[in-house]
């Protein structure tokens, strides 16, 4: 799958074509050592084809490492900061796979920011997993990611009809009856709306509305909607690709934490819990047949959604709209053809568990 994303199709192909060897090169300390290894190759494979439009194994980088830096640089001084943030957060998450993640990796980050000339604050995660300092990895993350700004949690309360001003993004809201009638109310949309089909995804997984107790907090609620639009199943896999498509679609580089935060979830397990205790870790989901194209995927249509799909949009406001209208007025674009991803309404698309809780009558039948 040959595609490029939106931040990058003003690059050269020679300079998409350097990036992809670049960041062959820091993974030199993955593969030899760590079966994750692999996983960070396919996973760079993935970016070069899904992001980048260039389709460069390993086996093609350049083995100069100083001169693929030296060109690498000189590629790169013109290029404007935030693609060059952009691209640099692709050396991270490319970082992020390795488990354990050795202490060489913080400093390659390290070299390929200070060439691109750009801060990130994200190399301090990094820097911490790399010493087994988890804990403080997670306190960073939230400190310094998209939802560590008080602002942007109050700004968040309204988005979510929460009726109250949050001041924790996963705060427990369980008695809200205002916001549950909103949300029952949805049975009531049109058979093809974006609120209808919400309605039957609680209603076939089991899930608990939001306003009432035993549900989720208002914040993890509000990524139900995503899972809807962008169709993305339930199950652990398709949290990965969820969450990075909502990391990638928001337009603030904080946005990035979402993928962290997810790969740190699901891949690595060096985050324990998440979402309020939501999400808990799982390990070795991206190195999964056809995982890392399907991140790789998730990410290319955030970028081209580049909204904030999480705190800057009231779906209600959508909810008797025809759910495609929705998202042509999005901008989330189909899945590449090339890959299986399974949909909110596909067999694979839901856990045995949710299956088993949830009313059969709103789930994806079963294959015969």
């Amino acid at each position: 799958m040959i595609h490029i994303d939106p931040d990058f199709k003003n690059l050269s192909l020679l300079q998409r074509q350097i990036a992809v060897q670049a960041l062959h090169i820091i993974s030199e300390h993955g593969e030899k050592t760590r079966s994750s290894g692999v996983t960070q190759i396919k996973l760079i494979n993935a970016i070069g084809s899904s992001l980048l439009g260039v389709d460069t194994p390993k086996s093609s980088a350049s083995s100069d490492r100083a001169k693929l830096m030296d060109d690498f640089s000189t590629s790169f001084s013109d290029v404007k900061t935030n693609i060059k943030q952009r691209l640099f957060q692709l050396f991270i998450l490319a970082e992020l796979v390795l488990d354990p993640m050795p202490q060489s990796a913080t400093k390659s980050l390290r070299e390929i920011a200070d060439i691109l000339e750009i801060e990130d604050e994200f190399i301090d995660i990094a820097r911490e997993y790399s010493a087994g300092a988890y804990g403080i990895a997670a306190l960073d993350l939230h400190r310094k990611g998209y939802l560590g700004n008080p602002d942007l949690i109050k700004k968040g309360s309204e988005m979510m009809r929460v009726n109250k001003s949050l001041t924790d993004p996963f705060e427990k809201d369980e008695e809200d009856p205002e916001l549950l009638k909103q949300w029952m109310e949805l049975e009531n949309c049109p058979e093809d709306s974006l609120g209808r089909n919400i309605w039957k995804y609680y209603k076939g997984r089991g899930f608990v509305f939001t306003g009432q107790k035993g549900s989720v907090n208002p914040t993890i609620s509000q990524h139900d909607w995503i899972h809807v639009l962008a169709d993305y199943g339930t199950t652990i896999e398709n949290e990965l690709e969820v969450f990075s498509f909502i990391g990638s679609s928001i337009p603030d580089i904080k946005g990035f934490s979402f993928l962290i935060a997810i790969v740190s979830l699901f891949e690595t397990g060096r985050l324990e819990s998440w979402g309020g205790g939501a999400l808990n870790a799982d390990r070795g989901h991206l190195d999964l047949p056809g995982m890392p194209e399907r991140l790789a995927d998730a990410i290319r249509r955030g970028r081209i959604c580049n909204l904030d799909v999480m705190y800057g949009v009231d779906y209600f406001d959508y909810k008797n709209i025809p759910i495609d209208e929705v998202r042509q007025k999005l901008s989330i674009v189909p899945k590449t053809k090339d890959i299986y991803s399974p949909g909110v309404w596909d067999p694979n698309g839901i856990s045995s568990f949710q299956r088993e809780h949830g009313d059969s009558r709103y789930q994806p039948p079963l294959e015969n």
